[in-house]
């Protein structure tokens, strides 16, 4: 008989709620990226250009959600407005 497999449980991608902490902060203090198949340093850091290019998907949506007292997110710090 045949061994079953088992369904690796983690996801596959990273949308917007995986990737908010980071692009908020610089750091994925909950290991969302991480569960979701990111690469990130010691310090929960992702990959520079990931960030970049999950900036440029998510970071409209971000700052129309960031409250303004917070200051400005370190994506737009970072990477400047998204595209």
């Amino acid at each position: 008989m045949p061994v079953r497999m088992r369904k690796d449980r983690r996801r596959t991608t990273a949308g917007l709620e995986e990737w908010r902490s980071a692009l908020e902060t610089e750091f994925d203090f909950e290991g969302d990226l991480r569960d979701a198949g990111i690469l990130t340093d010691e310090y929960g850091r992702p990959n520079r250009e990931e960030a970049r290019g999950a900036w440029k998907i998510y970071g409209a949506q971000i700052m129309a959600e960031r409250d303004p007292r917070m200051g400005p997110a370190w994506g737009l710090r970072e990477f400047g407005p998204p595209h």
